[in-house]
C-alpha cells in the first residue's frame, strides 16, 4: 500500500493513478482530478491472474474468495481519499487565515495612514 512519508499526498499525474492499494492479485487505483466543482476521486478495482497458457490477465471480476480482500481495500482507498480531503481542507483554511492576515495588514495600514490625515 502507498502511504504518506510526511502526511503530504502524492501529486496526481495525469497519466497515473493518485495511489494504489495492492492485497495478492487485487489492485484499487486511486484517480484524483480537479473540476469545476471541486475535486473528484474515482475508484478502479482488478484482480491479475495467469491464464492457462501462464500469461498474466486482468479483470474486474472478483470471484467469493477474495470478496473479504476486496472490501478491505476499498476501506483503505476510502480512508485515503477521506485523509487527502481533510488535508485539502487545511490547506484552505490556512491560506484563508494568511489571506485574512495580509488583508488585515493592508487595511490597518491605510487606516493609519488616513488617521495621520485627519490631525
Amino acid at each position: 500500500m502507498d502511504q504518506f512519508d510526511d502526511n503530504t499526498p502524492p501529486t496526481r499525474d495525469t497519466n497515473k493513478p493518485y495511489e494504489k492499494h495492492r492485497d495478492g492479485g487485487l489492485e484499487i487505483a486511486v484517480w484524483k482530478r480537479s473540476t469545476d466543482k471541486g475535486t473528484v476521486y474515482n475508484t478502479e478495482m482488478k484482480r491479475s491472474y495467469k491464464d492457462d497458457q501462464g500469461e498474466w490477465q486482468s479483470t474486474h471480476a472478483i470471484p467469493e474468495r477474495d470478496l473479504l480482500k476486496a472490501a478491505r481495500l476499498q476501506e483503505q482507498a476510502y480512508t485515503s481519499i477521506q485523509m487527502s480531503r481533510e488535508y485539502d481542507r487545511v490547506q484552505y483554511m490556512e491560506q484563508q487565515k494568511a489571506n485574512n492576515a495580509d488583508r488585515n495588514r493592508a487595511a490597518g495600514h491605510d487606516r493609519s495612514r488616513d488617521h495621520g490625515r485627519e490631525r
